[in-house]
């Protein structure tokens, strides 16, 4: 099992969850949900910005920002500002957001596909 899966089943907690039936908007059961999603989503984020600070990768960091708060750094910005920039957009990113912008990320490989359950509500 990777370290992303060992995460992953933590996060989860279970292996089988089912969504919550919304027979009215914005219930508690809906935000519990939605924040069981988020998180998954943040613990994947936070592994591949680990990663591209580890390989000093500025591109793919550069992605991930994009990912997490629709912005990008210059050239005036190192790695590790980068990374601290990352991981500060991760802890604030909207759940409305991420349901936004994960597909595109798995698409273009800047995550993996690892959460297979979705938003409620969107």
């Amino acid at each position: 099992m990777t370290d992303n899966q060992k995460i992953m089943n933590h996060v989860m907690g279970v292996q089988s969850l089912t969504p919550p039936t919304v027979t009215k908007p914005w219930s508690k059961e809906m935000y519990d949900w939605n924040d069981m999603v988020a998180d998954q989503m943040k613990a994947e984020l936070r592994i591949r910005i680990n990663q591209a600070e580890e390989m000093d990768d500025r591109d793919t960091l550069n992605e991930l920002l994009s990912v997490c708060g629709g912005i990008r750094c210059g050239d005036g910005y190192n790695v590790e500002e980068m990374w601290d920039m990352c991981l500060q957009e991760v802890d604030r990113v909207p759940n409305y957001w991420l349901n936004e912008e994960w597909g595109y990320a798995v698409s273009k490989g800047i995550v993996s596909d690892c959460v297979k359950v979705q938003f409620v509500g969107y």
